[in-house]
């Protein structure tokens, strides 16, 4: 059968769009400000926009029962992850929310995913890494290298703090500290303690920025059951009450682009431009690649911006 073919078939006629409706939307990839989409690097990356726009929407469709959100992601921005957050706990008022963990739902990724009625893991998932990075890229040496000078002119006893020539000054370094534990303690301890159940006291002896397997995060409350993401579903219609014999129908949200959606934006100049980009990156070495996306990561830091990410990367070879 061709694929011209296949497309015309109605899903009803193989059994596929029958049942109550409910949601499933993907966080994959780095959180970020703005939309989701692939990184110049070939990776996935999870646009806090994209995302609670596809939650506010299952949330507000009285069609859908109930919402799986599959978070595969090691963190990122902790405004874009609080975003995320908040629109989690909108839907949560409406409708079930099930958090279904992939390999890695760590610090911002464990973030968006606390509040959720119910976490369900696999036992070897990557979670926890409650913590807040917080610093900025010093870049004095590179510069002075490659013959570059910077000036400044400044106004304000700390306008100068993100200064990326200038290691931070005992004052300026207090102050980042200061911005730290109040992001932690007031933020995203008293958050996760809440959709948890749990003291903000015990969450803090787990967090800390400690990382954990999915069993460890089972045994200390950060995690509700084991299995995939059929588990999770599955947990989802028994919280929004749909008989045991009954099928459900998958959303999937953000609704992907159709065949003719997908054909015309090919040539447009942002796709061509993308491609282009992706050739580039994936003609570079691995190390090159990952040395980018953290390069991302610090761009975004010397803004004074928060991250809630994993303090290291795990490869297992």
């Amino acid at each position: 059968m061709r694929g011209s073919e296949y497309r015309e078939v109605p899903p009803e006629s193989l059994g596929l769009d029958k049942g109550e409706r409910i949601a499933v939307i993907y966080a994959t990839g780095d959180i970020g400000s703005g939309k989701s989409e692939d990184s110049p690097t070939g990776d996935q990356s999870i646009g806090s926009d994209t995302v609670a726009k596809a939650l506010n929407d299952a949330r507000d469709d009285k069609t859908i029962k109930a919402i799986v959100l599959r978070v595969d992601s090691p963190g990122g921005s902790g405004l874009a992850s609080d975003i995320i957050w908040h629109a989690v706990e909108a839907a949560k008022q409406k409708k079930p929310v099930v958090v279904s963990m992939g390999d890695v739902a760590a610090s911002g990724g464990y973030y968006i995913s606390a509040s959720a009625n119910k976490i369900i893991a696999q036992p070897s998932t990557i979670t926890g890494s409650i913590g807040v990075v917080f610093g900025k890229p010093v870049m004095k040496r590179f510069y002075d290298w490659i013959g570059v000078s910077n000036e400044y002119v400044l106004r304000g006893k700390q306008a100068g703090m993100f200064r990326e020539t200038e290691k931070f000054t005992p004052d300026e370094r207090a102050k980042v500290e200061e911005w730290v534990k109040t992001t932690y303690y007031n933020d995203f301890v008293p958050k996760v303690a809440k959709g948890r159940g749990k003291d903000p006291a015990y969450i803090d002896s787990v967090g800390q920025g400690r990382v954990w397997t999915g069993s460890q995060g089972k045994e200390k409350g950060l995690v509700d059951e084991f299995g995939g993401l059929d588990r999770a579903i599955a947990i989802a219609k028994q919280l929004a009450n749909i008989p045991a014999d009954k099928e459900v129908h998958r959303v999937i949200l953000p609704y992907p682009q159709t065949y003719l959606q997908q054909l015309l934006s090919a040539g447009d100049r942002t796709s061509t431009e993308r491609q282009q980009q992706l050739a580039v990156f994936a003609a570079l070495p691995e190390d090159a690649r990952r040395a980018l996306r953290y390069m991302k990561l610090l761009d975004q830091m010397k803004s004074g911006r928060s991250m809630l990410v994993m303090p290291f990367e795990l490869r297992i070879r």
